[in-house]
């Protein structure tokens, strides 16, 4: 089973589809991808256990 990650829109947990790696203007690295249910951006930071 995959991560499951907070959308704003579905106000629930849902999977992210086609999840990409990005860095934040301040180094710190994050997942970003569309929410599977509704389409909308899904955007979370990393955690060092993430890596």
């Amino acid at each position: 089973m995959s991560d499951l990650y907070y959308c704003v829109k579905c106000k629930k947990k849902t999977e992210m589809k086609d999840p990409q790696r990005v860095t934040t203007k301040n180094g710190k690295p994050a997942l970003k991808g569309p929410c599977t249910v509704c389409g909308t951006t899904v955007f979370t930071i990393l955690g060092a256990d993430k890596k």
